[in-house]
């Protein structure tokens, strides 16, 4: 829900006028400083929005003014959304020892029943001396079958750090649960608990992680026929009736893991793909595509649904939600319209992958050959040749000469980070004949010129600052599409583009009804050879994208992004959380050992050492023209104050546009969401 200026102005009014604490901090250094664009005074006059995502945006913003809020945050103790008393009670605690005089407030809340607002309240007293009376809660929760009860405990836990000694038998204890990533956030927890300076390596297999490798084989969808109308619900079909008489086209695509657009048709001199630069030549090039999360299981969320994860409740990753009863996997409406639909094999979507979605869906699917004769298809052929995981592998001498490699100037320069980039090169050229292959099978079978395919990367490079973050490095990826006589060949889009665009643009391929609560918009190129009257929006002419970072695997984050062609705006709602937080997983590459080595040394400098600050500013700005690496933070020079407030201005109207979920606490995350 927007707000209008003239309300935010009474908003402000009814607030001072009705709350004689803000009087107390009106005055003083505080009165003048802004946060995200706004005063102590208006974030606090926020809390009585009628917007949700407008209540919580301004309870998360109002810790970054440190001890001067702490009197509006203990009144919001007492607020009536579950949330906005969760997230006061959580930066109450962050702030420690200067929120002293909230501890009556934090013993009432405390002695609520819902275990999700509690350990919040638990937190809370333990930082401010209250051990005895909080840790028992937060142990409970650590027990707790709930997921995001348990990680958020454990993460609460490892916040606390030493005085928290007393949870370590418990904690040793479910770190050996192994299951999803408790072991590895256990593990976080006793690492700080016993101040230890290193992370404590993980014995777990992070058995969980096994699907961002190759995902595990639907059994049961590979037997399902494409004429089982069992699956198809009265939703589906409805969308599925075909809006166009003409015919309904062959699309394959072609998916990599964790790549950047280092490829030599993008312009990267260090690459050898020659035939994804064929590719290219042969189609559509799209030069900024990107994904709304730099990882796997969010970015395939998003793309499968046409929905932002914030919308539906997928934005935590290794999180299984249930999906509102109206959103579907886009592979269900093609099914519906008579399509033969298969992914060879991975799904990942952070729900479980819809029976009627696939005809096929195993490591073992038929692709094209399984469907009967004149049947239009939909193949997925999922590559995870340049996962992370096989960076740091085992492996001999690289293709690519280790001393050529392209080294960003936030990655420290040495033979270990060189060795890793030059076998992500490497691992580019395997991908490259592995296109190669399926494309000879395409066309030795005939369908080559009656097919369009897609090659895309499901999110940026993986490696340090790239995957898991939302600049450019997380989420640019390469998009190529080839459409024979419809399509120019060695075309180039410029357009502002990204995942939410390909449920839609699938579906009008399809000549299916696009339902309108998607989010994305047809892709340029697609939407010109396919426009209809009243058609949905094309994607050409979009002025902003959008992006999230949340839970990753073990570790906490709120981040939000909005770029345009030329700038990128992040903001941090959690800036007391630094950018190197541990993440197990991450931590086995050698470039990121390498780099918490010379941190721990004292050798970085300059833009190396920007990754290893204390906090995190809240808001950045990077104009991406000049600077591609995202390093020089703009956001508090005077002339870029206006670029600063369009961006901003932008990202928040999108928040409240999608109803931000990611605001709401994981403990107190209900899916499916009661959405429209």
């Amino acid at each position: 829900m927007r707000q209008s200026m003239y309300s935010r102005m009474f908003l402000t009014l009814a607030v001072v006028l009705a709350c004689p604490l803000m009087s107390e901090f009106s005055q003083g250094a505080d009165a003048e400083r802004t946060v995200g664009g706004l005063s102590l005074s208006n974030w606090s006059a926020e809390l009585k929005s009628p917007s949700p995502v407008v209540r919580r945006r301004a309870v998360l913003s109002l810790g970054a003014f440190g001890k001067s809020a702490v009197p509006v945050l203990t009144q919001a103790l007492g607020h009536d959304d579950p949330v906005v008393r969760y997230w006061a009670a959580s930066e109450l605690g962050d702030l420690g020892d200067e929120a002293k005089s909230a501890i009556e407030p934090l013993r009432k809340m405390h002695s609520e029943k819902s275990i999700g607002v509690r350990i919040a309240a638990a937190y809370a007293l333990c930082r401010i001396g209250q051990v005895e009376e909080g840790l028992p809660t937060l142990l409970e929760g650590l027990k707790d079958e709930t997921r995001g009860v348990w990680n958020s405990s454990a993460d609460f836990l490892a916040r606390i750090g030493p005085p928290a000694k007393a949870a370590i038998p418990t904690i040793e204890e479910e770190a050996k649960r192994g299951a999803d990533h408790i072991a590895d956030i256990c593990n976080e927890a006793l690492r700080r608990i016993r101040g230890v300076d290193q992370p404590i390596p993980s014995k777990s297999s992070n058995a969980t992680q096994g699907d961002a490798a190759g995902g595990k084989p639907n059994k049961k969808a590979a037997k399902e026929s494409v004429f089982s109308k069992a699956f198809f619900d009265e939703d589906v079909s409805r969308f599925a009736q075909s809006n166009e008489k003409r015919k309904q086209p062959n699309v394959l695509w072609i998916s990599a893991e964790d790549i950047s657009p280092s490829l030599g048709c993008y312009g990267d001199s260090y690459a050898i793909t020659p035939r994804l630069d064929q590719l290219a030549s042969e189609g559509v090039r799209f030069t900024r595509c990107f994904t709304h999360a730099g990882v796997c299981a969010i970015s395939r969320s998003g793309l499968i649904t046409g929905m932002y994860p914030v919308a539906i409740g997928s934005q935590h990753m290794r999180s299984q939600i249930v999906l509102p009863p109206h959103v579907k996997a886009f592979p269900e409406y093609l099914r519906a319209a008579g399509y033969w639909t298969t992914n060879r094999s991975k799904t990942d979507y952070n729900f479980p992958p819809p029976k009627a979605a696939w005809d096929e869906n195993s490591a073992n699917a038929r692709d094209w050959r399984g469907r009967a004769p004149g049947q239009p298809f939909f193949s997925v052929i999922n590559l995870t040749t340049t996962h992370e995981s096989q960076i740091r592998g085992k492996f001999g001498e690289t293709l690519h000469d280790p001393a050529k490699a392209p080294l960003p100037p936030y990655i420290p320069d040495t033979p270990v980070t060189r060795r890793d980039w030059a076998r992500y090169a490497d691992l580019l050229t395997t991908l490259d004949q592995q296109v190669a292959a399926i494309l000879d099978q395409l066309e030795a079978d005939g369908l080559a010129k009656d097919t369009i395919v897609f090659f895309w990367g499901d999110h940026g490079q993986g490696l340090p600052r790239g995957k898991r973050w939302l600049y450019d490095s997380g989420t640019r990826v390469p998009l190529i599409i080839r459409w024979p006589d419809q399509l120019k060949p060695g075309s180039v889009c410029d357009d502002l583009v990204c995942f939410l665009d390909f449920a839609p643009t699938m579906l009008r391929l399809a000549g299916v009804v696009i339902p309108t609560h998607l989010h994305g918009r047809v892709l340029p190129s697609v939407e010109e050879r396919t426009r209809a009257n009243g058609s949905r929006p094309s994607a050409s002419g979009r002025e902003f994208i959008f992006g999230h970072r949340d839970r990753m695997d073990e570790t906490y984050d709120l981040i939000r992004s909005a770029r345009d062609t030329r700038f990128k705006y992040i903001r941090n709602y959690a800036p007391e959380r630094p950018y190197a937080q541990n993440i197990t997983y991450m931590n086995q590459m050698p470039t990121m050992r390498e780099w918490r080595r010379l941190n721990g040394e004292g050798k970085l400098t300059g833009a190396t050492a920007l990754h290893f600050r204390e906090r995190k500013p809240v808001e950045e700005l990077f104009d991406t023209e000049a600077d591609p690496h995202e390093i020089v933070n703009l956001a508090e020079r005077p002339e870029h104050a206006a670029t600063l407030k369009r961006m901003r201005a932008a990202l928040e109207r999108w928040q409240e546009d999608v109803g931000d979920s990611g605001l709401i606490p994981e403990p107190l995350l209900v899916t499916p969401l009661n959405i429209p």
